[in-house]
């Protein structure tokens, strides 16, 4: 991973891609300062769509803005919608589609955008046959990555043509920092089975990164093609949002990627 002081990216991704920051933008509520993707966090609806504008146009060089962009209302769930041309704006210049963590598209012009505060931000290129690409962009929480969106969207994007699929996984809350209670052990065991949650859940605190990589490579992915974050959102809060530190006061970051 790399980054310019604003945005976030990996070497293992060739399509337009980022991880965003909370730098760059023009939220100025203490909390929200200054890249904040999402509404609900104090700022205006107008704030969010410049800052999402802005996020859009660093990441395509200026090419496409906000109308380009889609988000949707984020349920901790292994829901992954494929996109076109004609969702572009939805939830952002337009009423949002259907409630998901993840979508996958193969065509140009569409930038899906996933929202975290310490959750897990997946992005995810494959190639078609023919050489054109299809991208996923996921989120993770910790009900999402144990349902397994990870896999979802490789799933999905297989069933567009993708192949020789490549991941990065964006800043997210590390294990230092992400202590977990009793349900989370047991609906982790449920779901994964006992030797995957004694694996990634240890003196009540789990490996949000650890999970998401099994599950990719569990999914078909070589491990070598994952590219992970080392970075904590909870340890650099000059760098990112994070729900825990702000005990819920914070703004959002953005994931993203694009088809030119």
């Amino acid at each position: 991973m790399y980054d310019d002081g604003v945005l976030v990216r990996s070497e293992k991704l060739t399509v337009p891609h980022a991880f965003s920051t909370r730098l760059g933008g023009v939220s100025t509520l203490p909390h929200t300062r200054e890249m904040n993707i999402a509404e609900g966090h104090g700022d205006s609806a107008e704030t969010v769509r410049e800052n999402i504008g802005i996020f859009a146009r660093l990441l395509t060089d200026g090419v496409l803005g906000c109308e380009s962009c889609v988000t949707a209302h984020q349920i901790h769930s292994a829901k992954v919608r494929i996109l076109t041309r004609e969702n572009r704006g939805e939830g952002v210049t337009r009423p949002a589609g259907e409630d998901c963590d993840g979508y996958v598209t193969d065509e140009a012009g569409v930038i899906p955008i996933v929202r975290t505060a310490d959750c897990v931000p997946i992005l995810l290129e494959g190639r078609k046959h023919d050489g054109s690409p299809v991208i996923g962009v996921l989120h993770a929480g910790w009900r999402g990555t144990v349902a397994d969106i990870a896999g979802e969207g490789v799933r999905v994007m297989r069933s567009l043509g993708a192949e020789d699929i490549r991941a990065a996984i964006g800043p997210h809350i590390g294990v230092c920092h992400f202590e977990v209670g009793d349900d989370m052990i047991r609906t982790t065991s449920e779901a994964r089975g006992e030797a995957f949650a004694l694996r990634h859940i240890r003196e009540h605190r789990a490996d949000l990164t650890g999970m998401n990589v099994e599950l990719l490579t569990e999914a078909g992915i070589p491990r070598e093609n994952i590219d992970v974050s080392a970075e904590c959102t909870f340890c650099l809060p000059e760098k990112y949002h994070s729900h825990r530190r702000g005990n819920g006061l914070r703004g959002a970051m953005g994931s993203a990627a694009v088809i030119l």
